[in-house]
């Protein structure tokens, strides 16, 4: 192993700084590439971190315009080691990276660094790889929001909503932020469902622990149960939903079994940008079973009409009235 610098020391993301800061120093030997591929293969902890200190090196110059003079510090510290070939310092070494992106930055600057913003249409469905090998599926209408750190991961949902498949890190906690609650992964999949200022939270394997506001009590939720929360912390008893139902939305269905007329059509209407109109307020009390597909409101709503004594009309292009079959 190179004798300028104990990788086997410091914590992960200090050693990957080291070796992006070498293989990108001008001066790196041979025998420290090989060195660094012996690293690099040791752990996908290791691929990693080199992954995001390597994303976060190449974003340098995306910030030149806002940090010329710390990135003119680091460079001139690495012509500075390139000519003296002294061996770096833990200190110095951490300094080379933070440097340009903290010295001098605003929170509103690294937050603009750090955040991705992702969005589905009505209809549309999107699935996010993260770099750590956790994913994230969106449904219809749906926008959230991710921000990673060396240390945390943490997902705001501003609406919709979403499944997680998270690889377990309790060196860098998965967070998700919604409507002022907290939900906190423990190694698992879990589906949030955010309504207005309403979550629920269902989790299909592993344990998420449940905050609905700062400083309550948090609960923790094992597969097959379900939570739901307000923006008040007003909080629901945990319950035992039919999962099949909790996670249709992923093959393009909806399953209802005993829903009200007026409750299938708000869902019907998630994934349609369609006027839904049920004039007759005797009808939206009408229970309605069975399985639909997202992405035919008409074969939905004529399916829906067969079984129940009502008739729906097309009006306009986007207009659908439902009324009494007589």
């Amino acid at each position: 192993m190179t004798d300028s610098y104990d990788t086997s020391s410091g914590s992960v993301h200090e050693q990957a700084t080291f070796w992006v800061t070498r293989l990108h120093s001008g001066d790196c030997t041979d025998q420290e590439r090989r060195d660094f591929e012996v690293w690099l293969a040791q752990s996908e902890v290791h691929r990693v971190a080199h992954r995001e200190v390597e994303a976060f090196w190449n974003g340098l110059s995306r910030i030149e315009p806002l940090a010329a003079p710390q990135l003119a510090a680091a460079r001139a510290y690495l012509r500075e080691t390139r000519q003296s070939r002294r061996a770096l310092s833990k200190k110095r070494l951490a300094g080379i990276l933070s440097v340009a992106l903290i010295t001098g930055f605003s929170p509103l600057g690294w937050s603009w660094l750090s955040t991705d913003i992702y969005r589905t249409a009505k209809g549309e469905s999107a699935g996010i790889q993260l770099s750590d090998g956790s994913r994230i599926d969106l449904n219809t209408d749906t926008e959230l929001s991710i921000q990673y750190t060396w240390t945390a991961r943490s997902v705001k949902l501003e609406r919709g909503e979403a499944l997680f498949s998270v690889v377990h890190n309790p060196e860098k906690p998965f967070e998700v932020i919604a409507a002022g609650g907290r939900i906190q992964d423990i190694g698992t999949r879990f589906n949030i469902y955010r309504q207005a200022d309403r979550v629920s939270v269902t989790v299909l394997e592993g344990e998420v622990s449940v905050t609905a506001k700062q400083n309550a009590t948090a609960q923790n939720l094992i597969p097959g149960q379900q939570i739901s929360y307000d923006s008040t912390g007003q909080t629901s008893a945990i319950s035992y939903p039919d999962m099949t139902i909790a996670t249709a939305w992923q093959k393009g269905q909806l399953v209802f079994k005993g829903q009200p007329l007026n409750r299938v059509l708000e869902q019907l209407g998630r994934y349609h940008d369609a006027s839904l109109q049920v004039p007759d307020s005797r009808l939206q009390s009408l229970k309605v079973s069975g399985v639909f597909p997202t992405n035919n409101l008409g074969l939905a709503l004529n399916t829906i009409a067969g079984a129940l004594p009502i008739k729906v009309s097309q009006t306009a292009t986007t207009t659908f009235v439902i009324a009494p079959a007589n």
